[in-house]
């Protein structure tokens, strides 16, 4: 088996476009891959439920504590008719006894 020169060269030049084509292909990759952060900065917040979730979180218990006690749309409405009402009521008998007082005053100084 005799040495040629001229094949030795063509593998060589062979292997060194190899390696060249191998070592460029990961720039070539990202440089074509979008870079852009989507999140630039940095998140430190901690989940405000802690590790217990909503379980134990006073917020949530105070918030529930107050939903459960109030009334419905339809319970409310039923309430400011019924205190309407009552001050009506109250208006008409308190201007019945003031009109009341007033005629008797009158027919007080009437001899």
């Amino acid at each position: 088996m005799m040495f040629n020169p001229l094949k030795a060269k063509n593998i060589a030049v062979m292997l060194t476009l190899l390696g060249v084509t191998l070592g460029l292909a990961p720039v070539t990759v990202a440089q074509s891959i979008d870079q852009v952060d989507k999140k630039p900065y940095q998140s430190n917040e901690k989940n405000p439920n802690g590790d217990m979730g909503d379980f134990m979180n006073p917020l949530n218990l105070m918030h529930r504590a107050n939903l459960e006690r109030s009334r419905s749309g339809g319970e409310f409405a039923e309430d400011t008719r019924n205190n309407l009402n009552e001050a009506a009521k109250s208006f008409k008998e308190a201007q019945r006894q003031m009109l009341e007082a007033q005629e008797a005053a009158n027919q007080n100084q009437e001899p």
